[in-house]
């Protein structure tokens, strides 16, 4: 069973104006002549996948079972047209529309009015299955109304993935450092932590002090490896790899590849390419002196995500063996 524990299914709405400001303003200044205005309301289209289709068709084409939807509050300080319940509207749509393949966790900022409650009622009404959290949109993980948020997860026994390490442009790097995660793990020791993207790229050893610091904290390594990462990125990987196992356990340690399914965000083929990377760690690996074993690598891909998820490792949607 392979489970991509980061990706995104995006619609329309769903990201902020000062986004795409950001970005028609930096694809204008590449050329010549062009003005952010030519570009801007273009943007978008690319980055969409309204009913998850994409998103699925490229999971069949890279043999993975099941995906985990993240959806994204951006926040009050950056608003979206889209409200945070339309977001998880939407994420639920995609999973109703794939069941058994997309996995849909919730995002809501903590600073939302009745943030704690809302996400109580998505759980018991909607299903969600998880929590996805991005300070560095202007929070720190120990405020006191994020953490009424995560004692709503713990209680119910869901996953909480953080973004840590390098933040999208825009937003403060400071609040992503894995280390303002420490309050959290100690006050919740048994909370389903994900720390997503594992502090890439710098906070790789804060990541693992904190998942060190916890019962169940995982490691969930999405950014670590791109479509076009060589042979000596896959080689650092193999060695932290190695590193978390022997620190932290190897059912501590998540694959994720963060894919966007929107039709020009990542480039053909992405999915596909990334999971075969992290299917060969054991062949890298072994070229460096690694041992990195056949075993570990089908927690990584899929069964320690599987177990936090409460998913049964007999009910895999395909027969597809790691």
């Amino acid at each position: 069973m392979i489970i991509d524990a980061h990706v995104h299914v995006v619609d329309q709405g769903h990201w902020p104006a000062a986004w795409w400001d950001h970005v028609a303003t930096t694809w204008a200044a590449d050329e010549d002549g062009r003005e952010p205005d030519m570009v801007r309301d273009r943007i978008e289209a690319g980055l969409i996948d309204p009913k998850g289709d994409r998103m699925v068709s490229d999971m069949n084409a890279a043999g993975i079972d099941w995906a985990v939807n993240l959806s994204w509050d951006w926040g009050p300080d950056y608003p979206a047209p889209a409200s945070v319940d339309e977001l998880e509207t939407h994420a639920v749509r995609i999973s109703a529309r794939h069941p058994e393949r997309i996995i849909p966790f919730a995002g809501i900022d903590p600073r939302r009015e009745n943030a704690a409650e809302r996400l109580e009622q998505w759980i018991k009404e909607d299903g969600i299955r998880g929590l996805k959290l991005y300070p560095p949109c202007g929070w720190w993980p120990e405020d006191e109304r994020a953490m009424h948020l995560y004692e709503v997860c713990d209680r119910h026994g869901l996953p909480v993935l953080f973004h840590t390490g390098d933040p999208l442009p825009l937003l403060d790097g400071e609040y992503a450092r894995p280390r303002h995660l420490r309050p959290v793990v100690e006050t919740f020791p048994d909370l389903k932590v994900w720390i997503g993207h594992a502090g890439a790229h710098d906070g790789w050893n804060e990541a693992v002090e904190v998942a060190e610091a916890s019962n169940t904290a995982k490691l969930e390594l999405s950014v670590w490896l791109w479509d076009t990462s060589t042979h000596e990125d896959e080689v650092r990987l193999a060695r932290l790899v190695a590193e978390a196992r022997d620190r932290v356990g190897v059912e501590r340690i998540l694959f994720g590849t963060d894919h966007v399914s929107g039709s020009k965000e990542r480039r053909p083929g992405f999915l596909k390419k990334v999971t075969d990377m992290f299917r060969r760690l054991p062949q890298t690996a072994s070229e460096d002196e690694i041992a990195i074993t056949e075993a570990d690598m089908s927690l990584i891909m899929g069964v320690n995500a599987a177990s936090d998820l409460g998913i049964p490792l007999a009910v895999a949607p395909r027969d597809a063996a790691f």
